[in-house]
């Protein structure tokens, strides 16, 4: 991981939340369901409307777990049109170490293959769509925890050819915004978050995603763009204070007005992923893996898919 120099101050001042720091408006307890090949996973947005996530379409976490060999399925060949992925490995550990197993095996509708292996990121421009599919050695045993995130794509980009970007995780920059006690923030999407930058661009919509660890006694504070009005954040490990709100491992927080984001660790570790994002403001109409516009857009889908005729040609890239 690359480590960048902070260029904005990052520590919290003790005490109560200061004016302007977006509080949590609404807190929610995700459920969890069966996806892909029968693996459970978080759903973390579920039941907020749409209009509130914009440009966001989907969240989920495939939470930390040790898996026995061929329990996870991983996911088989599928579709996809009209927004872009973000999938992210947390960890991938083998049971008794990193081994030559660890990672998901990617391939695509062009028979490229890519794997994603502890803390690597993938941006995948789907556009007019492409086909693909992320399995895991049968032989593997091990720790996963993992995260996929959708963005909309504005409708005058939904049938670009489509374009992924695997990016290692040792090109991934890193924050440190302090050492003692350390909080670190690793920048997956987004520009000068305190001086880090992620090689990975987002080009259609302007989006920040960002993954704050915080140490014990950790705290920090961010200041997004003033253009992202859609804040979002989840907690995936320890009892964080967000905004002066106490918080637990597996809560997503809906953020409310403001210009700056605070979080407190506690007296243990905290993991707080954070989404913010500039609303598209375009009819969103999903079908499962289709998410375009309007219905008549949607059956185009179901028929080119039918037909043979969904997929783009592909651009992949790699940084490593």
């Amino acid at each position: 991981m690359g480590a960048c120099q902070s260029e904005q101050p990052g520590v919290m001042a003790a005490g109560p939340p200061a004016p302007g720091v977006m509080a949590v408006e609404r807190k929610t307890n995700p459920p969890q369901r069966l996806e892909g090949g029968g693996f459970t996973i978080v759903d973390i947005m579920s039941g907020i409307p749409t209009s509130r996530l914009d440009p966001f379409l989907m969240w989920h976490e495939l939470p930390r777990a040790f898996y026995k060999p061929g329990e996870m399925p991983g996911a088989p060949m599928h579709p996809h049109r009209g927004f872009m992925e973000c999938p992210y490995a947390k960890e991938m550990v083998g049971k008794d170490g990193p081994s030559d197993l660890d990672g998901f095996n990617g391939k695509d509708h062009e028979g490229n293959t890519a794997i994603m292996r502890t803390g690597d990121f993938e941006f995948g421009q789907v556009g007019r769509g492409f086909e693909h599919e992320g399995l895991i050695d049968k032989a593997w045993t091990g720790y996963l925890h993992f995260f996929q995130m959708w963005i909309n794509l504005p409708r005058a980009h939904k049938m670009d050819d489509p374009k992924i970007i695997s990016c290692a995780a040792s090109k991934m920059p890193v924050a440190e915004v302090s050492q003692s006690p350390l909080v670190a923030v690793k920048v997956l999407l987004g520009a000068d978050v305190f001086g880090c930058t992620s090689p990975v661009r987002c080009e259609h919509v302007p989006v920040q995603y960002l993954d704050f660890m915080l140490g014990a006694g950790g705290q920090v504070t961010y200041e997004p763009p003033a253009e992202m009005q859609t804040r979002l954040a989840y907690v995936y490990k320890g009892q964080p204070t967000v905004g002066g709100t106490p918080c637990a491992q597996g809560e997503f927080l809906l953020l409310g007005p403001g210009s700056r984001l605070d979080i407190s660790a506690g007296p243990a570790e905290a993991g707080v992923l954070f989404l913010a994002g500039r609303k598209i403001g375009e009819p969103v109409v999903q079908h499962g893996p289709f998410v375009m516009t309007s219905k008549a857009e949607i059956q185009q889908c179901f028929q080119d898919y039918q037909r043979g005729q969904l997929c783009g040609k592909m651009t992949r890239e790699v940084i490593a």
